[in-house]
């Protein structure tokens, strides 16, 4: 059986949202990533600083958790984009551990295009195997059931792709 572990970070609910949708379709663990000292969610200065923060590979301090991500065979990880890049909270969960050869999937919430974003992503994680990748925009103003359907695609895509896996592993 394949251990999986969804890691996000949700500043105004969107990748939260994103987040429970896909762990009602796989059967998995949950790590909602928090920094120490956090943004306002609803203050308009969220904008400059979360921008100037991703845009300098700012890395930040995060609260403590128990989960270790290492005993995992699969990391679903989700960020909002901030200034065409992943979030600074999700670049420091990335520092913070090797995740050398570990198998990923990729989801990203955005209000304009993700795919800058996107590719800087995927570069920050290129020692590991990417094996599903997606994003959404505006979940939370789109309709329930688009926003379903699409998380749905989604871990029916990760699903598929584990059990290639374990089908060549057998061989």
């Amino acid at each position: 059986m394949t251990k999986i572990l969804i890691v996000y970070y949700s500043l105004t609910g969107n990748t939260k949202f994103i987040a429970e949708k896909i762990r009602s379709e796989l059967n998995s663990d949950i790590l909602p990533l928090k920094p120490i000292k956090q943004l306002k969610a609803n203050s308009g200065m969220r904008y400059f600083w979360g921008g100037f923060q991703a845009y300098m590979n700012k890395k930040p301090k995060l609260e403590d958790y128990t989960i270790k991500p290492e005993e995992y065979d699969l990391l679903v990880l989700g960020t909002p984009v901030w200034a065409w890049r992943y979030s600074p909270p999700i670049h420091s969960f990335i520092k913070n551990h090797d995740l050398s050869g570990k198998n990923v999937a990729l989801w990203m919430c955005y209000a304009g295009d993700g795919v800058k974003a996107m590719q800087k992503f995927k570069e920050l994680l290129e020692n590991t195997n990417i094996i599903a990748e997606t994003g959404f925009q505006d979940p939370m103003q789109k309709g329930e059931e688009e926003v379903n359907e699409k998380a749905i695609e989604f871990t029916k895509q990760i699903m598929k792709r584990v059990n290639e896996m374990r089908r060549e592993e057998s061989e």
